[in-house]
């Protein structure tokens, strides 16, 4: 096995593939820049906090999680998909401390004063 930059590479001998199962603080403003990293959105989301942390009720939260695939496999921008996906924009209220750091300037743009 060797090193390969920010990857560990690991010869599975035969066992076959897996579905990655993420979580640990995910939410819908996360899961654009993490799927396009990862290049795939086939995926477990466990994501607890990420649905029941969202302003409105665990369901919005979850709709909000699907939105935001959505909002990925589209190529859509964040900003622009939340003007016309109500969960997926309150994510953005729900979760003010990455909203923040991922999209500088969120507030304006949906007309969130606060």
């Amino acid at each position: 096995d060797e090193c390969q930059g920010p990857v560990y590479f690991q010869k599975w001998y035969g066992i076959k593939p897996t579905t990655p199962i993420i979580s640990g603080g995910m939410n819908a403003l996360r899961l654009p820049g993490f799927f396009q990293n990862l290049g795939h959105g086939n995926v477990i989301n466990t994501a607890g906090g990420g649905a029941y942390g969202h302003i409105d009720s665990p369901a919005a939260g979850a709709v909000s999680l699907r939105q935001s695939y959505e909002c990925w496999k589209a190529g859509a921008d964040p900003i622009e998909f939340a003007k016309e996906h109500k969960e997926f924009a309150r994510a953005f209220e729900s979760f003010p401390g990455d909203a923040d750091k991922l999209f500088p300037g969120w507030r304006e743009k949906l007309g969130v004063h606060k």
